[in-house]
């Protein structure tokens, strides 16, 4: 079972990351306050990151700082990529949200307070399949160091059914599967092992096939030993005093054990946010990031609401969409606002449970987002679509780079002109100008820059060509200055007509009676 998927650019997740010391400074400071030992974290907007940074020790021991490669165990955001996969084979049918989990297990599932209700995906999916985790025993089959891992269908047949070695009253709530709500690590880990069923491969090999690899995350691993330990950061806690808790191994992996790094993980992140990757359809997606269950849970403004894998919370007024992690030495934090596009991801390896480390590290998730939010009124997006042949263009966005085969890598060689009383050849754009160019190509082109909300123009009399703001003005604009013939002022779309707006990277042709300025503003 492979999900076919548009190979992802990977220089979504790597660009125009800027510094920004006074973010970097807020971020120290509050290692400091929370006794965090090492950080990464990045903004991403748009599906861009915008901006990343790394800070302190990836493993005190071998004296080794974090950088942008270095891989953190990511707890519960882990859930975020095994909701995925089970997602792609309910795109691909293989599965329902109401099917009985046990249709697509090898051993049955019951919880014995309530025998005669199935338990279905949608209730692994939601937290609401009354499957329990018994923290009594958590950390005794929980692995420290370098052993051996338990297979996942070993433990989870023997946690689940009844006989088994880890099985116990405790392994299920006493009410009736999908009405309660309540956080369960080993419901989660059970949707992996249906995957595995499903499709006759290990869980690892699937996500590394379908997730992985499409989205460029080489290096991302459910498994230690897949990795180079030299380039993983070592988790932490201070009791007071840093104390070294080892790579360790859970046995309900798929819940909790995926290791990645800043790069990568973003690239995860910037698929649901923007989608380029086909690793899921919208439909799926905004399915997964819709509220199905209202969980009630407020601790620290936890969350508002889950939907499938996803759960939602507000802070400072802004809807976020993501998951969090807390383990031994860990907290995590990947959310993003879907409306806005706006995104964060920190990783950490430590600190002061019993401290101000949450609040820490939400204290630096909201810098993030401010950074983000800044950077997303200053950077707009617009698409515009042209036609192959000739057209008249512009610059709907204020922008780095202004040379037009960057701007327009389907247009030919020697094929931009401006216009000053006869058509002259150009290599770069002009704000305000309009342009003829030819292109080998149609479609749409995307823009990323700064708004144009104010233009003035300097019309001469007879034929100009312009182009205007970032927003589409009416054309009556200008027609009110006087300086405007009337009915002239002409777009072209493979043939001549009158213009009644004046849109966004498009060109136009005026022609005035007389010479002088027009301002054109948004404001």
């Amino acid at each position: 079972m492979i999900k076919h998927i548009v190979p992802f650019l990977l220089f979504i997740g790597l660009v125009s990351a800027q510094p920004n010391p006074d973010l970097d400074q807020f971020i120290l400071n509050r290692m400091d306050s929370g006794y965090i030992p090492g950080l990464s974290a990045c903004a991403v907007v748009n599906g861009q990151v915008t901006w990343s940074n790394s800070y302190g020790t990836a493993n005190m021991t071998l004296n080794i700082p974090v950088t942008e490669d270095t891989h953190f165990l990511l707890a519960s955001i882990s859930k975020l990529v095994t909701a995925t996969a089970v997602m792609q084979l309910y795109e691909d049918g293989e599965i329902e949200l109401h099917d009985s989990i046990n249709q697509h297990l090898p051993f049955t599932v019951i919880n014995p307070f309530h025998p005669d209700t199935e338990i279905t995906l949608y209730m692994l999916l939601t937290h609401t399949s009354s499957i329990k985790e018994d923290l009594t025993f958590s950390e005794e089959y929980s692995i420290f160091g370098n052993n051996p891992e338990m297979d996942l269908e070993y433990f989870l047949s023997n946690y689940l059914v009844l006989g088994g070695e880890f099985y116990s009253l405790n392994s299920y709530y006493n009410y009736q599967p999908g009405a309660q709500w309540n956080y369960s690590n080993i419901g989660f880990a059970l949707i992996a092992l249906i995957v595995e069923s499903i499709v006759g491969q290990s869980f690892e090999e699937y996500c590394e096939i379908n997730i992985f690899d499409p989205l460029g995350m080489a290096e991302t691993s459910w498994h230690f030993e897949d990795m180079d330990e030299s380039n993983v950061a070592m988790p932490y806690e201070w009791m007071p005093g840093w104390e070294e808790m080892g790579h360790y191994f859970i046995p309900y992996y798929p819940s909790a054990q995926l290791r990645s790094n800043i790069n990568e993980l973003s690239s995860f992140l910037s698929a649901y946010m923007e989608n380029w990757s086909g690793l899921l359809n919208d439909d799926t997606i905004e399915l997964m990031l819709t509220e199905h269950i209202d969980d009630g849970w407020s601790w620290m403004n936890m969350s508002e609401g889950w939907g499938l894998g996803w759960y939602h919370k507000i802070i400072n007024g802004r809807d976020l969409w993501g998951h969090n992690g807390m383990m031994w030495g860990v907290l995590t934090e990947m959310f993003f606002s879907p409306e806005d596009k706006v995104g964060v991801i920190i990783l950490t390896n430590g600190g002061d449970y019993f401290g101000s480390w949450y609040t820490d590290v939400i204290a630096i998730e909201n810098a993030i987002l401010d950074y983000g939010y800044e950077y997303l009124a200053l950077h707009q997006e617009i698409n515009v679509n042209y036609n192959a042949g000739w057209n008249i263009v512009g610059l709907p966005l204020g922008v780095e780079d202004t040379q037009y085969q960057t701007l327009f890598p389907e247009a030919y060689t020697g094929a931009l002109y401006s216009y000053d009383g006869s058509y002259q050849p150009e290599t770069n754009l002009i704000l305000g100008t309009g342009y003829l160019l030819r292109l080998a190509a149609g479609g749409v082109m995307e823009f990323t820059g700064l708004p144009i909300n104010n233009l003035t123009l300097s019309i001469v009399e007879g034929w100009n060509l312009i182009s205007g703001l970032s927003t589409q003005i009416d054309a009556d604009v200008l027609y009110n200055t006087g300086l405007i013939v009337t009915n002239g002022i002409y777009e072209y779309d493979e043939t001549y007509i009158n213009a009644e707006t004046i849109d966004p990277g498009k060109g136009y042709w005026v022609r005035a009676n007389n010479s002088g300025n027009i301002i054109l503003t948004s404001e």
